[in-house]
């Protein structure tokens, strides 16, 4: 069966990319933040318009100097996934602010795509009424051929950019089965992107020591993992979940919504615990919001190279919540991969129970 085509959205930090991403998506899967980096990892879904499918790809502001950034080697990461997601794409939309023009930014960024040779459709977004599109910004389309005007924000053309987009696209045959979904959740810092990377088989999301590193839900499609149907599984990693009194407004709270939504919408969900920590209520609360919404559950109890001894009456002891003695356990360390091949046995055999 063909593969859908990939779309990338780019562009430099606050042209309306992640507004104009769920617009197309048809809900909120980016979060959307006048703060330039909101977007970190890049973020994934299928898209489907008029019985074509295609996998539409947000991505982090392309950023040309790094200076006055707080985080800058986590953004400098961030850069570097632009450049694998531009790098699989078919095609890429080039996103320009309408309202401020084409700046130097944006004809670096011009430079840099032109030499992929890849299909660019430049989209003016923020062109919310008729004089908008009729402004001499329009004019300069930085050499690409394609482009058009939308307002991502109220929805304007973005349907006819849709139709515009998948023109030759080709009707793909209906999978016989659904890909089962799998969601990483724990606590900042617990080495969740680091075991995502492992089973999704690449460096795909961004990993640091830097609490709040992850903030959209990051996809991948792996073959490492097989379901019952030998169907690709579809991993999720989320932002990482606090106390509550400890979440911050903003950025941060949209983040653990999404990471509570990805639970529920999973088949399997994988508890990281810090070994060297041990169990917290966070975790608690987690397993039993799983629990609640019927979702299957493993803890994976991570960094057991960490432990002093490593037996199995060290990490029991970590275990201070009687109802998670129930629950399924496998220790690893995602960071050497050690245990990696039992806990994917372990995930397969809970996916067909």
């Amino acid at each position: 069966m063909q593969s859908p085509p990939v779309v990338a959205i780019i562009g430099r930090p606050n042209v309306g990319k992640s507004t104009l991403f769920n617009r197309l998506v048809g809900k909120r899967e980016a979060i959307v933040a006048y703060e330039a980096g909101t977007t970190r990892d890049r973020v994934m879904a299928e898209v489907e318009w008029n019985n074509k499918k295609f996998i539409l790809f947000d991505t982090a502001g392309l950023i040309l100097d790094f200076f006055g950034f707080d985080e800058a080697e986590i953004e400098k990461k961030a850069q570097e996934k632009i450049n694998d997601v531009l790098s699989d794409s078919d095609i890429i939309l080039l996103v320009l602010d309408q309202q401020s023009g084409v700046t130097a930014e944006d004809e670096e960024i011009a430079k840099k795509i032109r030499k992929l040779n890849k299909r660019v459709i430049v989209v003016f977004n923020k062109s919310d009424s008729l004089s908008h599109e009729e402004s001499s910004s329009l004019q300069n389309t930085l050499g690409f051929k394609e482009s058009m005007a939308v307002s991502a924000i109220s929805g304007r053309r973005t349907g006819q950019l849709l139709d515009y987009l998948t023109n030759d696209f080709i009707e793909p045959e209906k999978p016989s089965t659904k890909s089962p979904k799998i969601s990483i959740i724990g606590r900042p810092n617990v080495g969740k992107s680091t075991l995502f990377n492992v089973l999704a088989g690449s460096d795909v999301a961004i990993v640091s020591d830097t609490s709040g590193t992850t903030r959209d839900l990051v996809k991948v499609k792996t073959d490492i993992l097989k379901s019952n149907d030998d169907v690709p599984i579809e991993l999720i990693d989320t932002a990482g979940f606090r106390k509550r009194g400890k979440i911050k407004p903003g950025i941060e709270k949209f983040s653990v919504i999404r990471s509570v939504e990805a639970i529920y919408k999973s088949d399997l969900s994988l508890l990281v615990v810090d070994a060297a920590e041990g169990f917290s209520r966070p975790d608690a609360h987690l397993a039993q919001l799983a629990l609640d919404k019927k979702t299957k559950i493993i803890i994976v109890l991570n960094k057991i190279d960490l432990l002093k001894n490593q037996t199995k009456d060290e990490i029991k002891n970590l275990n201070k919540f009687y109802f998670l003695t129930k629950l399924t356990m496998v220790a690893v360390s995602a960071k050497n991969k050690l245990n990696i091949e039992l806990l994917i046995s372990e995930i397969i055999r809970t996916l067909k129970d």
